[in-house]
């Protein structure tokens, strides 16, 4: 089930890859590089006419972060009404995301180019955990479970492109508001990086 996630949102992620830039003539007007944070991937941006700008990303989750995320939502889940939350284990987490953006130039005098931004987009998340919890007799039991979040994201960040070499560099954070799997639960995440540009 998961590969076939993978394989689809990779097939959507070329097809609006495609879509971005087989319009675009213009030179040095995209990047592909390094997102490090949450999500941790690749990401790649499209600069389209006037100041807009498209990015997707594609990336994945360390097994340790927030935990407090899935401890609440095994409380939450009717399934496990009866039993008591012991532990929890991430097996895998995979992040799509597609984004359009607004840049404005900051004030400041630099070489290159230094924009701020902002924007919305949509984030989906699936993973894959393994709950440990206890019944009311004591026993312990384990259970497979398949997380999915799924909602609008708000997205302001900087970026920095180099005067005399092909590299953006950028920060940002952004707001989820989920839909799926927990209605208007927010979460915050962020994220630094670097792309070559072409």
């Amino acid at each position: 089930m998961i590969k076939k996630f993978v394989f689809t949102g990779l097939m959507i992620m070329t097809g609006l890859l495609f879509f971005t830039t087989s319009g675009n003539a213009q030179q040095y007007n995209q990047g592909i590089g390094i997102r490090i944070g949450d999500p941790f991937g690749i990401s790649y941006k499209a600069y389209l006419q006037g100041r807009s700008a498209i990015e997707l990303g594609l990336g994945t989750v360390s097994r340790n972060n927030h935990s407090s995320y899935y401890r609440d939502s095994f409380k939450k889940l009717n399934k496990y009404d009866d039993f008591l939350y012991q532990s929890h284990d991430v097996n895998f987490t995979m992040v799509l995301m597609g984004r359009y953006l607004l840049h404005e130039s900051f004030p400041a005098h630099v070489e290159g180019r230094l924009d701020w931004y902002y924007g919305a987009g949509i984030q989906f998340r699936i993973s894959t955990l393994e709950y440990q919890y206890f019944d009311p007799q004591d026993r312990i039991f384990t259970d497979n479970h398949t997380n999915f979040d799924f909602g609008p994201e708000a997205i302001v960040g900087m970026e920095y492109e180099l005067a005399d070499i092909p590299m953006v560099a950028f920060g940002e954070v952004s707001l989820l508001m989920e839909l799926v799997d927990r209605p208007f639960n927010f979460r915050v995440f962020g994220a630094i990086g670097i792309r070559y540009a072409f």
